[in-house]
């Protein structure tokens, strides 16, 4: 039997932060924000519908690249994007996110679902979410320590 040419796939992600949506938003709309918890790779950044993404870093596995285009922008509520993801130039998965933000007892639900196209060879669904879960991690400390500078 002949493996499949692609796989589709769903991961969500959800995680509740303690700060407010305004504060969260912010993290996720302004492009220095954004750089402190996505990192330094992030090259173009303009957020607004139609507006593009790219974001690129290096691992042991090569050169990997991120390219998204923003297709709608729901000011504190939803974000949509689709973007692609390369390894030394050659696209292994392909993705629509939808990012979405509720008030939480004065926190933030956040909850991230991507449906993805699996171009192998790929780390697939897996990598993906193992880096989405990396990067709200990553956007929990900037968010901690954002309000700590705000209160020191």
């Amino acid at each position: 039997m002949t493996p499949a040419a692609q796989e589709h796939r769903t991961i969500t992600v959800e995680r509740i932060y303690p700060n407010c949506v305004d504060h969260v938003w912010a993290a996720w709309s302004i492009a220095e924000k954004k750089r402190a918890w996505f990192g330094e790779g992030l090259k173009d950044f303009d957020f607004r519908e139609g507006g593009v993404e790219r974001s690129g870093f290096d691992t042991d596995m090569g050169t990997h690249a991120n390219e998204t285009r923003y297709f709608e922008i729901s000011a504190k509520t939803r974000i949509v994007f689709a973007y692609s993801m390369a390894l030394n130039g050659r696209i292994h998965t392909v993705s629509l996110a939808t990012v979405l933000f509720a008030d939480h007892g004065g926190g933030t639900k956040l909850t991230y679902v991507e449906q993805l196209c699996v171009i192998p060879p790929s780390d697939g669904a897996e990598g993906r979410e193992h880096g989405w879960r990396a990067l709200l991690e990553s956007l929990a400390a900037y968010l901690a320590e954002d309000t700590r500078a705000k209160k020191g």
